[in-house]
């Protein structure tokens, strides 16, 4: 029979995505800039050298903050592996990275000096220590989800959990003297004025850093199965040892998926 008219209406095609499901893997190259924040990396240390004494209790000399941060900077290398889950045009999926590093650096130091007065004796008291950390690798797990843009691009955000491990040694001194009330620092010291020096190191190496990891980036698809990668990845790790570290990581890798 022919077909009347305006009886088979248009029916448009659904739209088609490039297929980004399913496992990949690859390698990666990074440039990160690290902040390391040393000002609590001492107070453990000198809380424990003056814990019996009125010193401690009533001026806290473990608070009197005599290291500083720095800004180390480097690169690091790594792979990555993950799962793609494809819904259209969204991709949510889980991805893991791991990188070998070497962010190192030494506290700036600032020794502070004061006169205080506690458990009605006077007391000159110094406090100086060092420290240092060196970031030895780090990776994190991370859920990541994007969009597909074009038949090419893949722009992507991530959030996640992070783990290192660092070498950290710290070293803290308490020195000064001792005075009974009224003497020095308003008049010459005479005995019985007891000086007093003490100090304590600690060393660990390969200590696990927690914290969390947050990032964007896009994936490139360049042949069949294979893409390239650009990412900028932020990451906060928990104080230990009293010391806090950050990395601003950009990178770029490879990988080929299945």
């Amino acid at each position: 029979m022919p077909t009347l008219r305006g009886s088979s209406p248009f029916i448009p095609a659904k739209p088609t995505y490039a297929r980004w499901e399913g496992f990949y893997v690859g390698g990666q190259a990074a440039h990160s800039s690290a902040t390391m924040d040393f000002s609590g990396a001492t107070q453990q240390l000198i809380t424990y050298l003056l814990r019996t004494t009125a010193l401690e209790n009533q001026q806290h000399p473990s608070e009197w903050g005599v290291l500083g941060k720095t800004n180390p900077s480097g690169q690091s290398y790594g792979a990555f592996v993950g799962y793609n889950s494809q819904w259209s045009d969204v991709i949510v999926g889980l991805d893991i990275h791991y990188n070998r590093s070497s962010f190192f650096s030494f506290a700036p130091v600032s020794p502070i000096t004061r006169a205080v007065s506690a458990g009605g004796n006077s007391y000159i008291v110094t406090v100086d220590g060092d420290a240092s950390m060196r970031i030895i690798d780090y990776g994190a797990a991370r859920v990541r989800a994007g969009w597909i843009a074009g038949s090419h691009f893949l722009p992507y955000g991530t959030l996640g959990v992070a783990v290192g491990r660092a070498d950290i040694s710290r070293t803290a001194r308490v020195s000064g003297v001792e005075n009974p009330p009224g003497g020095y620092p308003t008049t010459p010291c005479t005995a019985p004025c007891v000086p007093f020096n003490y100090s304590t190191s600690e060393v660990k190496d390969a200590t696990f850093i927690y914290g969390w990891s947050a990032g964007f980036g896009v994936d490139v698809v360049v042949m069949p199965n294979f893409f390239v990668r650009a990412e900028f990845e932020y990451m906060s790790f928990a104080e230990v040892e009293g010391i806090k570290a950050q990395l601003a990581t950009g990178r770029i890798g490879a990988g080929f998926k299945f």
